[in-house]
Parts: C-alpha cells; structure tokens; sequence
C-alpha cells in the first residue's frame, strides 16, 4: 500500500479539485488546484425554491467537475457504485492493496471531525491506505495539512445516502494511470467555452442566469421563510466559506485563468481574467450584503437585490466574451 511518504497532499481551498489535484501530483502532473477546477469546469449557478416553505437551495459549482475533468484529459469517467456498503469496504481495500490512491464521496454528517447537524453527501476526499487490524483508513481532506485516520465504520456510512438531490452508492473512481495530455491548450479552450455555454443555457430556469435571474426574483418570499435569517447567513457561507475559495469560486477561476493564459494567450488578451476578477468581488459584496442581512431583525433585501443584478450583468458579460475562444 502507499506509504505516508508517497502521499501527495496539500492543504485546498475546495473538496473536489483539492482532490484531483492529490490524484495528479501522485501521479507527476505538477497541475495546481487552479488548473484542475478550470479543466473541470467548476463554475456553476443552481437555485431551487419549492414553494412549501422548505428553504431555497443555492449553489455555486458544478455538478460534474469529477467527469468534465476526467474525461477531458482522456480517462473515461463514470462513479463506480455499490449493492452495499459491504461491497463498496471490500473493493475499496482491494483497489488500495494495489498501490492506487482513490476519490470518493462522502456525506459530511458521518464524518466525525465534521461535526455538523447539516448532510452533505457530495463531499469528496482521498483515500490511500488502510489497517485492517485497527479498522482504520488513512485520508486526507481540503483543510487538514496532514494525513489522518478515519474509521471503517464511519467512511462505510459516509458513502452511503439518498435525498432529493442526491444518491450516493459509495461512490468512488480510482484511475490506474493518468498520463500529461498532448494538447493542453486545446483542453482548456473547450473547458472554459463548456462552463461558459453551461451557464448561459437558457433550458432550466433553476440553473446558470436563469437560476440567478430565478434567485433575485424569489428574493422577496425569503420575508417568509420560518427563519430567514438563517437563510441569509447560509448563501453567505455558501458563496464565501464552505469551501469556495471565496467569491462563489470566482477567485480560485481567476487564478485558473491566469495560469492558463501561459498555455493559451487568447485568455488574456480578451481580458478573461480580470473580468473574472471583477466577477468573482461582486460575489463577495454579495456574500457581504447577506451577512449583514442575517444580522438585522427585520427583512431588508434591497441590497441584496441590487448586488444580484450586478452580478447578472458581469456573470453575463463574462460568459458572452469567453464563448469568442471558439
């Protein structure tokens, strides 16, 4: 099994690219974790407000950045799921007896170092090794700069759950090999017009502008919510603390595109990265603006309101100038 020594691991801003980006290094692609939210286009725009008085689900990634990422660079991607979480304990131990570290996913509430009342099934780490007498897997995760221990029980729980957005049959993928690809600056090219075409798809009202259109339109029901305070202080986290990189993971999308600009210049000639700059500010004043909205006592919104239609306007404005690199 891989050694302590072998295992690749930096401290991330984000679960999913943190983990690719251990999976590259392990296998000598020095890619940042930059290059790998941006070749798997990791950008996303998702709101969902039912109108039963559940609170609105927002989000700001992408669903699919694991496949995108894979299958762009040439390895057919598609999560490995399990009958049972007999199965998935057994397989998972007899991938890492082969020296191949693995990314699964996992639902924040069963891992104990959590220690959160909020499920969160999409939640990927590393895997690396195991102790089979002591039950313990060796892990690592976005924050902790260290390999750490997790017991069996709680992993096999953790890869394992089923809601209304999400079902998880522990999943996991576990490449034998990822190789450089040849044609980099094409890669990108395409990963950056792929998000782009994504977000301005006008198909689904809850994604993309029409989601963020959909989002300030709802805005004056949130006064309605059984607390919405909370909802208020969780879009903020959302786009500002749990795990984004800050900026609804505008920033972390910048730096992507200023390393990019070295493989492909068109970037920065169409000032694709400053634009994203610009971009990813506006979402932290909104982050700001929600903040201070959960703090007061009555529903005040206006300010939110006029920081989602700036943000419209760049996300837009954006959007349409990184569809011209093809």
């Amino acid at each position: 099994m891989i050694e302590i020594s072998q295992i690749t691991h930096q401290i991330g801003r984000h679960c999913a690219s943190t983990g690719l980006r251990n999976l590259v290094h392990y296998h000598h692609i020095p890619w940042s974790e930059a290059i790998c939210f941006g070749i798997g286009a990791g950008l996303g725009l998702w709101y969902f407000h039912e109108k039963n008085g559940s609170d609105p689900l927002f989000h700001v990634r992408s669903y699919d950045i694991e496949a995108q990422f894979f299958n762009r660079i040439g390895l057919p991607f598609k999560w490995k799921e399990y009958d049972s979480p007999d199965d998935s304990e057994t397989d998972l131990c007899a991938i890492l007896d082969k020296n191949i570290p693995v990314i699964v996913q996992t639902n924040i509430y069963f891992l104990p170092y959590f220690n959160t009342r909020i499920h969160f099934p999409g939640h990927v780490i590393n895997v690396w090794a195991y102790d089979l007498e002591r039950q313990i897997y060796i892990i690592t995760d976005t924050d902790r700069s260290e390999p750490f221990e997790l017991d069996f029980k709680d992993l096999k729980k953790a890869r394992f759950y089923n809601s209304a957005y999400f079902n998880s049959k522990g999943n996991l993928f576990a490449p034998e090999k990822i190789e450089l690809p040849e044609n980099l600056s094409e890669i990108i090219r395409r990963s950056i017009h792929h998000n782009s075409r994504t977000l301005l798809d006008e198909t689904f009202d809850n994604q993309g502008i029409r989601g963020l259109i959909k989002w300030r339109e709802d805005l004056l029901n949130w006064k309605d919510l059984q607390d919405w305070q909370w909802a208020c202080r969780f879009a903020y986290q959302i786009i500002e603390k749990r795990g984004t990189g800050g900026g609804g993971f505008r920033i972390m999308y910048a730096d992507f595109l200023d390393e990019a600009g070295e493989y492909l210049p068109l970037i920065l000639s169409r000032g694709l990265n400053q634009m994203m700059r610009f971009l990813s500010a506006a979402w932290q004043e909104l982050a700001m603006a929600l903040k201070k909205a959960s703090e007061e006592d009555l529903p005040e919104f206006d300010e939110i309101y006029d920081k989602l239609v700036v943000i419209e306007k760049l996300e837009a404005a954006y959007h349409q100038e990184a569809m011209g690199l093809i």
